[in-house]
């Protein structure tokens, strides 16, 4: 298998030629690009390129495919990006069953009864890619949308009930307040609350991290919702909004989300995004309600180890 492709493992130096193939790949599946390069570069900074990921390469040297496992909530994530052009080759094939074997021996490593599956995400118009999974004993656990809105236009002032306002982040003053809100929030989920320092790796990074994006809803003094974006290229992301159980249906995340369309606007971004998952039904209505729309449906596949 790959007999037709050159194997090796990646370093620094093939940042670039990676994302250029994401983006390829993206073009293919959703039809514009979906892939930053700041998410490539957290991806590497969490695993050994030396052991986690590998990239394929014709016999001209040009790059066809790259895949890498990823740490992941409830195990391993295996991210496998084949060229388009590709689709009819074992290039797919090849990529996962090398990703899977190296993912079992870290499930194995963990040695965690709560970390055995391993997680892949592919959109759901690739055909391809979906059979191949299937055929390879992995089922759909679940679905997930990224949502996006047009900036273009007049956006709405967001409006908060009385004795509520809205400010941003202070940075080495809030994050303890704002971790533990986003865990009480996300607590309908079927997984384990992020320890503070996973969580602080996970959303802050120096080259993201802007606390002027960070919204906070507050009470008198009591943090009650928050809205964490990032700049992304070309659009402004939002990467979790909860607002605390007392003070829902109050319009506190809708304010929340309006005034990081603002800022995101203000920024000179066309778009802002985010991810949801399926089984979220409430928010997937709340965030249309908002004029936000489903622009990239990807299908959760799990194997369990």
């Amino acid at each position: 298998m790959l007999e037709k492709y050159f194997l090796r493992l990646p370093t620094a130096q093939d940042k670039q030629s990676v994302y250029d193939l994401m983006i390829r790949c993206d073009l293919r599946d959703v039809g514009f690009p979906d892939t930053d390069k700041e998410d490539l570069g957290h991806d590497w900074e969490q695993i050994n390129l030396a052991r986690d990921a590998w990239l394929a390469f014709d016999a001209s040297g040009m790059l066809h495919g790259y895949c890498a496992d990823l740490p992941w909530g409830e195990g391993v994530r295996m991210l496998i990006y084949d060229d388009p052009g590709t689709e009819d080759t074992d290039l797919f094939l090849g990529l996962l069953l090398m990703c899977e074997k190296r993912a079992v021996n870290i499930i194995q490593e963990l040695n965690n009864p709560a970390k055995h599956g391993i997680y892949t995400h592919v959109s759901d118009s690739v055909s391809h890619q979906k059979s191949i999974l299937e055929e390879a004993g992995y089922r759909i656990k679940k679905y997930v949308f990224n949502m996006h809105k047009d900036l273009s236009g007049d956006l709405p002032d967001p409006e908060l009930p009385p004795g509520f306002r809205l400010r941003t982040t202070i940075s080495g003053q809030d994050e303890h307040a704002i971790h533990e809100l986003v865990q009480e929030a996300f607590d309908w989920r079927e997984r384990d609350n992020q320890l503070f320092d996973e969580w602080k790796k996970f959303m802050i990074h120096l080259d993201t991290f802007n606390e002027n994006l960070w919204f906070l809803a507050v009470k008198d003094s009591e943090i009650v919702g928050t809205c964490l974006c990032f700049q992304q290229s070309d659009i402004g992301w939002i990467r979790q909004l909860a607002v605390k159980k007392p003070y829902r249906k109050l319009g506190i995340g809708r304010a929340l989300l309006q005034r990081s369309f603002q800022a995101f606007k203000a920024l000179g971004l066309p778009k802002a995004g985010l991810a949801v998952e399926s089984i979220n039904a409430n928010a997937v209505n709340f965030y249309q309600t908002a004029g936000m729309y489903k622009a990239v449906h990807l299908d959760e596949y799990l194997k369990e180890i």
